[in-house]
């Protein structure tokens, strides 16, 4: 009687197997074009508001993470609006913190003229005088950004925080902020023939518009090394940091520009995740965070660069005090972009198709809704078989929680 039990036990096991076998035959592997259907929404912005089927799935992911991220096409007028209605969601609920990609040095001076009526003209005073010193932060509509993302906060316990290497324009603007500590006379003599190199530099650069004339950039930068040992004794810690400051962003140039990206683009990763730790010691565990970079730093996992990123090192901040972390990817359908010109030069414009860029972004490029933007929830695509997904998109689904296309991407103007 147990043997034919479990005989009996066994067939019903296989019966069940083989139907399931067969129902999965009978029911084709849907495609990526058909997932998206179902995953799309529409997405509207008006007066710092959003409206659309959209926008209660950006609300309620925001409202629920600690991390909100932003992945970016730089230098665009449609992104920063869309980040400003973001901080307008962030700022209903309280404080919260902006990272922004950008010097530590640039955040301090923008963070100093939050709500100033003149702020956008010291920015470009700054910028006339230290030429090429400041990354995004001074176009127009990116300063506007962090404006509106501090009033969003009624002026209450906003603060920004920058992350990035100084920009290639920035070693007269840092060296003349280490002789404004005093150093001993040794260190200000060093300093100072630092600074007479460097406008020197500057002037063949400004000459040729070649960004590689400069100081920060040139071949022969042993002087930068040199100095650090006379700072070492005769100058504060402040001086100290801003040397090595300098000093770091020369090394993750140089790498990149000597064919040795992935060394350069680990370092400077690095660099972010370091600073970033360093920061968030300083705040309490409850003060949301915002991270506005280019997209390839926000990728959770490894990005198309073959980097574990800051997105990546946020995420696992994240899970391990149990927050939430959101990365939002941002891309035009098609536009301008707009890029670096050349030292002192105007932005270069650059008109751009998506799909022809990126041919592996055709489905969600294709299946936009008709009118505004469209956002994807990519998180309800994951674990999915489905069929005609390339390697890039299963990197931006396991990437990315939401992605949003913008049909056309206008560029930003510099403040000037």
């Amino acid at each position: 009687m147990k043997i034919s039990v479990i005989a009996a036990s066994s067939f019903v096991w296989l019966a069940a197997g083989l139907l399931a076998a067969q129902s999965a035959r009978a029911k084709p592997t849907p495609t990526l074009e058909e997932e998206l259907r179902d995953v799309r929404y529409g997405l509207h912005l008006e007066g710092g508001k959003f409206s659309g089927n959209g926008a209660p799935v950006l609300a309620s992911t925001i409202a629920d993470a600690r991390y909100v991220l932003i992945g970016e096409d730089h230098l665009t007028r449609e992104i920063p609006e869309l980040a400003d209605g973001i901080c307008g969601l962030m700022g209903s609920a309280g404080p919260f913190t902006m990272v922004v990609e950008a010097s530590p040095e640039v955040a301090t001076f923008v963070a100093t003229s939050l709500g100033e009526p003149d702020g956008e003209k010291h920015m470009a005073e700054l910028q006339r005088t230290y030429p090429d010193s400041v990354a995004f932060l001074n176009m127009r509509q990116e300063y506007e950004l962090v404006q509106d993302c501090a009033a969003s906060t009624h002026g209450v316990g906003f603060q920004l925080w920058g992350l990035d290497q100084p920009f290639l324009g920035s070693a007269g603007w840092l060296l003349d902020q280490i002789l404004a500590t005093h150093p001993g006379p040794n260190a200000t003599k060093v300093i100072t023939a630092l600074k007479e190199k460097e406008e020197s530099d500057a002037v063949l650069a400004q000459q040729t518009g070649d960004p590689l004339k400069l100081l920060l950039v040139s071949e022969d930068g042993a002087e930068l090394v040199n100095a650090r040992g006379v700072l070492q004794r005769e100058g504060s810690a402040t001086a100290r940091t801003l040397l090595e400051e300098l000093i770091e962003s020369r090394d993750i140039y140089l790498k990149n520009l000597s064919g040795h990206a992935p060394e350069s683009n680990e370092q400077r990763a690095r660099m972010l995740k370091r600073r970033l730790s360093q920061k968030l010691q300083t705040v309490g565990n409850a003060q949301k965070i915002l991270i506005k970079f280019g997209d390839s730093h926000i990728y959770k996992g490894v990005n198309e660069i073959e980097q574990r990123d800051l997105g990546n090192y946020v995420a696992e901040v994240a899970d391990a005090a149990g927050t939430t972390s959101l990365h939002i990817c941002v891309r035009g359908a098609k536009g301008v972009h707009a890029g670096y010109g050349g030292y002192t030069r105007p932005l270069r414009h650059e008109q751009f198709m998506q799909i022809k860029d990126d041919p592996w972004m055709k489905p969600v490029i294709e299946g936009q809704v008709e009118s505004g933007w469209t956002l994807y929830d990519l998180r309800k695509l994951r674990f999915h078989k489905m069929e005609n997904v390339s390697a890039d998109m299963q990197r931006m689904i396991d990437g990315y929680d939401l992605l949003v296309i913008i049909p056309e991407l206008t560029p930003g103007e510099k403040l000037e």
